[in-house]
């Protein structure tokens, strides 16, 4: 992305406004009256308010976040795919948690970056990655980390989870 800073010089000569990116504003008053005054104000509060909307548009996020009942879902629905693709590595699981780093939606879709906890047999195992839920169900989860006995015991059983 391009910092809108950056932008501006583009912006302002495709608009035709190009003048003002190479000298400073200049008035029709010969003297410094009270209107050349008013008019050198306006032109510059004009200036930092669409200076202003510009960074508003630009540095606006295409997601919203996650209200409180999403969340509710998206974990649940998280917390099911991820004790599923771990099922094969550590066979008993009893409490599992779910900690959603972010949350974030996109008209139907929710993207989502997690921590997946669950106690198995041997102790406490973790897992941390995306989803992209849609539906309701998730339709894609990578894991981006695992920790250390997850990662053992994955290796010992032949099965990768983790894309690293």
């Amino acid at each position: 992305m391009i910092h809108p800073i950056l932008n501006l010089r583009s912006y302002l000569s495709s608009a035709g406004l190009s003048y003002l990116l190479h000298r400073p504003f200049r008035t029709r008053c010969k003297n410094l009256r009270e209107s050349c005054k008013m008019h050198i104000s306006t032109t510059k509060t004009l200036l930092a308010g669409a200076l202003a909307l510009s960074f508003a548009l630009v540095t606006t996020q295409a997601f919203a976040e996650c209200d409180e009942g999403q969340e509710n879902m998206v974990g649940k629905a998280i917390a099911a795919a991820a004790s599923a693709k771990i099922a094969p590595v550590v066979p008993t699981q009893t409490k599992q948690m779910i900690n959603l780093e972010t949350c974030d939606t996109a008209g139907a879709n929710v993207t989502s970056e997690f921590k997946f906890n669950v106690i198995g047999s041997d102790g406490l195992y973790w897992a941390t990655g995306t989803a992209k839920i849609s539906g309701g169900k998730v339709a894609d989860m990578k894991f981006s980390g695992l920790s250390p006995n997850l990662a053992a015991a994955s290796t010992k059983a032949g099965v990768k989870l983790a894309a690293n």
